[in-house]
């Protein structure tokens, strides 16, 4: 019963009082659309993702987000769009949060700079019938009167527009044993509601005396992916892949010690282009401590790459969040899945000419990204 009450505590402070804030993810890379809009249509095909993030079991209803999202790439126009929908449901009340936003990127899809931008239009509702406050309360009959609180709106609209960078690039490596292998590298930034950054943004309270400004969320992020291969003439391989993000949400999130941050480090190994393991550390900060509560992501995935440039491919992945400290284990932990499906050979309105794309047919061949 007490963990239940906590998690009703940190859910009304989060609506009275605090901003709002942006959901997390965290396989962040296996949603790329929502990691930044740089991302949409980056490798040829369509791709259809989608992913499911349950969180805080110990509490009534806990808190759910789900993504759907599809992409793809137009070469002749070095341009990729995408679409992309959320749901969030958190509470008794319950506070759901839905959105939809179209993507535009134009920029190398091979290896080079490429910018995006994103509009979105964002729903929030509230169930105020299902709150009861202490004015409404009698000492001897309990609950009959009307309350001077539960007067706000039962929806909140507003738009959202976001903006990212991504800067991708390869570089050849060879060994002492004259083995070479091409690695992957890439460094994005992505601003999410950009109205904030640059001025008075959207209002999203539900109180008509009463404005809730929604703050703008930087994100930087960065990642490489190596190829490497072992017991030569066997075709055993393997794909290392280390990736990081930084994000920061606030009135001034470039100001690290006045937002809501979030770093995050890890590497995925891809074994035989089949089987894909990983494990990430979060944290409110870079380095490590108990300070803030921080987890500990285990992923395990399944896939299925692309043997030709048409052939079509998969990617099924599931991950726990463990927080040793913070909530602790009595939150029940988190847990996400991903779902991500690549069409190729679909008809584009025209086929580049010439160029060796990376791993052909422009795939990593990394199921990540």
């Amino acid at each position: 019963m007490k963990i239940r009450q906590i998690f009703l505590c940190i859910f009304l402070l989060r609506i009275c009082f605090a901003t709002a804030q942006d959901p997390h993810i965290s396989q962040f890379f296996a949603n790329r659309l929502y990691l930044n809009p740089a991302f949409a249509g980056i490798d040829d095909g369509l791709l259809v993702n989608a992913t499911a993030r349950n969180q805080w079991y110990a509490a009534n209803k806990g808190y759910s987000f789900y993504t759907l999202s599809a992409e793809w790439q137009e070469p002749c126009w070095r341009s990729g769009f995408g679409l992309m929908l959320t749901h969030a449901r958190e509470g008794l009340a319950p506070l759901v949060s839905s959105s939809g936003a179209l993507t535009y990127r134009y920029g190398d899809y091979e290896k080079g700079f490429n910018v995006a931008l994103q509009c979105s239009f964002n729903q929030k509702y509230l169930d105020w019938s299902r709150f009861t406050f202490s004015d409404e309360l009698d000492p001897v009959f309990g609950d009959i009167y009307g309350s001077a609180v539960a007067d706000g709106e039962a929806t909140a609209t507003f738009l959202g527009i976001a903006a990212g960078l991504l800067y991708r690039w390869d570089s050849r490596v060879k060994t002492r044993g004259g083995m070479k292998f091409q690695t992957r590298w890439h460094l994005g930034l992505a601003a999410h509601h950009l109205a904030s950054l640059f001025g008075e943004g959207p209002d999203a309270s539900f109180l008509p005396y009463d404005t809730e400004e929604v703050p703008p969320r930087l994100t930087l992020h960065g990642g490489v992916i190596i190829p490497l291969t072992f017991l030569k003439g066997v075709n055993n391989s393997l794909l290392i892949s280390p990736n990081f993000r930084l994000e920061s949400q606030g009135p001034e999130p470039y100001n690290l010690g006045k937002s809501q941050t979030l770093f995050s480090g890890g590497i995925y190994v891809v074994f035989m282009n089949k089987l894909t393991v990983g494990a990430l550390y979060h944290n409110r900060s870079i380095a490590a401590g108990t300070r803030h509560t921080s987890a500990m992501t285990y992923a395990i995935g399944l896939s299925s790459l692309p043997t030709t440039a048409k052939s079509d491919a998969f990617y099924i992945g599931l991950s726990i969040d463990v927080n040793p400290t913070g909530l602790g284990w009595e939150s029940k932990n988190t847990y996400e899945f991903n779902f991500r499906y690549t069409f190729r050979g679909g008809k584009t309105f025209c086929t580049p000419t010439g160029g060796q794309r990376f791993g052909g047919g422009g795939s990593t061949g990394c199921p990540l990204w």
